[in-house]
């Protein structure tokens, strides 16, 4: 099997790139490639017409990769400060940001600021019209009827609410092809939850949390809760901290030390990654499983399988390429087929937050890797995921699939430099990426 690789995995085909299939029906006049040099002439020479997408008129600066390496960089930079120092409503905008930037191509940026401060507004409104008319003032209020009047204006007022779906649509115990048709992405991003007032438990804990911490700096709040993030298929809850009061959280800087576990964040990146997996999903351990990363079950498999046999299923490589040229024109009515560029984003994000402690999305990462065309970095990670326990204890089928993968990536991989297994001081150091003006990017229409 023959393997391309690049620079940029947005440069390469959809999904399912390794397979010698899917190369046969790959070869597309990339953006910023001249169609004459290509082909010998433009695709509709015959008729005198230059394609809009290869005409220079439509030229126009790409600050995709730009933008999102800003968001990565904010979003490590914010889990480097650890458990208690994270920020989880700046983390889930970050994740967002990036993710915008990947698919918009715009040369704006996702308006974090402006977000959070429609949570500002929230908190604002909660303490003035609110917790001001509750008898008595500070630590002397009745904590039970404070967290009371907070969940009554996110979820009575507010109209805050889980989807129908909440934790995952795809049906437990089965396999499905594309995991995005059953999945929403949108409920998993907080920006969007902002608007649409809907949202996986994980971005509602997310968000109570934050507004909490905003009643705590505005003054209005000096007991200390933490939200519990224990069970992701209903509405988080608020628990008190016994002997526990604002001034002990607070850090000289002014800001307040973090009381939602990071495990809110790990949730809303596996559910991106479900969203955007552009390969089938095995759900047959169930949905407590799968989203604890164990086992086999997931998208592991048939991705794995894909780049060691190919994909074989015309249909799939249809829907693929359809996928592939709407989303490269920034339109996402139909990321059901995935999106290897998110898939890999929320990847790499679920490593720097979780590898860890969940070695297996270590493994998930190689595989889309491999798929990008990074076959050394494919190789690191397999080699990191290999030499943990977790893989040491898994089924004899997933350890003969990751040793194949390696024995493929290992021969392909000596044309890269070595790379080095992800992690967050290597993620801080990571040089930035230069702003390519003469692309051609495709056109939306």
């Amino acid at each position: 099997m023959q393997l391309h690789s690049s620079g940029s995995c947005t440069n390469l085909h959809f999904a399912r790139q390794a397979s010698p299939c899917r190369l046969r029906h790959g070869n597309w006049l990339r953006p910023g490639r001249d169609c004459r040099r290509d082909s010998g002439g433009c695709p509709s020479a015959h008729d005198g017409r230059v394609p809009a997408e290869t005409d220079i008129r439509y030229r126009r600066a790409d600050f995709s990769e730009v933008h999102s390496f800003e968001a990565r960089q904010a979003f490590v930079r914010n889990i480097a400060h650890g458990e208690a120092g994270i920020n989880l409503a700046d983390a889930a905008f970050q994740i967002a940001a990036e993710d915008d930037a990947l698919v918009s191509h715009s040369s704006v940026k996702l308006p974090v600021q402006q977000y959070a401060k429609r949570m500002q507004r929230m908190a604002e409104d909660i303490a003035r019209n609110k917790l001001s008319h509750m008898p008595s003032v500070g630590s002397d209020r009745d904590p039970e009827a404070v967290l009371q009047v907070v969940q009554d204006y996110l979820y009575t007022e507010q109209k805050f609410q889980l989807p129908v779906t909440n934790l995952s649509g795809v049906p437990e115990h089965t396999r499905v092809d594309h995991p995005g048709v059953w999945e929403n992405a949108k409920h998993a991003y907080l920006h969007e939850t902002l608007i649409s007032k809907k949202g996986i438990a994980a971005v509602l804990a997310v968000l109570q949390a934050d507004v909490l911490q905003r009643l705590m700096k505005l003054g209005a709040v000096e007991f200390v809760v933490r939200t519990d993030c224990s069970d992701f298929t209903r509405i988080p809850r608020f628990v008190i901290l016994p002997g526990m009061t604002r001034r002990m959280i607070t850090k000289p800087d002014g800001s307040l030390l973090n009381t939602c576990t990071s495990d809110a964040i790990i949730q809303i990146l596996r559910f991106l990654k479900k969203a955007y997996w552009p390969f089938a999903w095995d759900s047959s351990q169930g949905l407590a499983a799968d989203s604890r990363g164990l086992g086999i079950g997931g998208g592991f498999a048939d991705a794995a399988k894909v780049a060691l046999e190919g994909e074989a299923d015309a249909a799939m490589q249809a829907i693929a390429r359809t996928a592939k040229h709407r989303l490269e024109r920034g339109i996402w009515t139909s990321p059901g087929a995935g999106d290897l560029r998110r898939a890999k984003a929320a990847c790499e994000r679920l490593v720097l937050i979780a590898g860890e402690e969940f070695p297996a999305e270590r493994r998930d990462l190689a595989v889309i890797l491999l798929h990008c065309g990074f076959l050394s970095q494919a190789y690191a990670e397999l080699r990191a995921y290999a030499a943990t326990e977790v893989a040491q204890s898994a089924s004899a089928e997933e350890k003969e699939l990751v040793r194949r993968l390696i024995a493929l990536v290992q021969q392909e991989s000596d044309v890269q430099p070595k790379a080095e297994p992800l992690t967050v001081k290597s993620a801080l150091t990571a040089e930035a990426p230069s702003m390519d003006t003469d692309r051609m990017i495709p056109l939306t229409w």
